[in-house]
């Protein structure tokens, strides 16, 4: 017997995925914040064990082809190399120095956070477009000066060549949106679909959250916080711009998928 597929596009797999990085990181930040700080450093002194481990073995295939006075001077950078680190290791043991280093990671966990929601509501959205591209074409298409030659129409009679010319024209127009601002793509929405992405009050919170994650992932490197008060007064990404994505990420699809199931019930579930 064969199984059957329903190849419908639903909401389903993406909100799971979402819910799978809410509960990844949210295990994460549980982790952090019981870890001791006899924990911590343990984990930074093997580190350090582990990273003169490294140079050891570095300086060793050095020496076996080096000869006579060059040996002792590498001993004696590796001596030197060797302090560095270990200095740099008791500067990280700090008690004040540890606790910064989880303030700063409790940001960049939200930074990364965020990274990995915009780019599975920015992946899913294409795929809402494309499909109700390729339910109703021609409430996009049939409004553009798109040339297709009328004699491959007759030539083509198993529908071959103008389905490969629809296909990619679905796959340009998905593409072109995807390249645009986030309050562009929801009026293109509107226009075409009839969906909305909601009030004017959600939009200018889109419009926030994927600036920031331009931000973080394009502009130019910053130099990193000099100390804990600059993370706990002016986090990147506070909690409330994190929990406000985690709803609006969740409701857009939604409404788009819910909203292209009523009138292309083939196509959407």
């Amino acid at each position: 017997m064969n199984q059957h597929y329903d190849t419908r596009l639903s909401v389903e797999l993406y909100l799971d995925a979402l819910q799978g990085v809410e509960t990844q990181f949210a295990l994460i930040r549980l982790a952090l914040g019981e870890l001791s700080k006899n924990a911590i450093k343990g984990f930074l002194k093997a580190r350090l064990e582990k990273e003169l481990g490294k140079i050891g073995d570095a300086f060793v295939k050095a020496k076996v082809i080096a000869q006579g006075q060059l040996v002792e001077v590498l001993d004696v950078v590796e001596e030197g190399v060797k302090k560095l680190v270990k200095k740099q290791h008791r500067k990280d043991s700090r008690p004040s120095d540890t606790r910064f280093k989880i303030e700063l990671s409790e940001d960049r966990l939200n930074q990364s956070e965020l990274l990995l929601m915009v780019a599975h509501f920015e992946s899913f959205m294409k795929e809402v477009h494309r499909t109700f591209l390729t339910a109703a074409p021609a409430k996009v298409f049939s409004k553009r000066d798109t040339k297709f030659m009328l004699r491959e129409a007759f030539q083509d009679e198993a529908g071959g060549l103008f389905s490969k010319f629809l296909k990619e024209l679905v796959i340009k127009e998905v593409k072109k949106l995807d390249a645009m601002r986030i309050e562009q793509r929801s009026e293109y929405f509107s226009e075409y679909f009839g969906v909305s992405f909601g009030s004017q009050v959600d939009i200018g919170d889109l419009k926030e959250i994927m600036e920031m994650r331009n931000k973080i992932s394009h502009e130019i490197y910053c130099p990193p916080p000099l100390g804990p008060e600059e993370v706990t007064d002016q986090p990147l990404v506070p909690d409330k711009m994190l929990e406000r994505a985690r709803g609006l990420f969740r409701e857009v699809p939604r409404r788009c998928v819910e909203a292209g199931a009523k009138v292309y019930p083939s196509h959407f579930r």
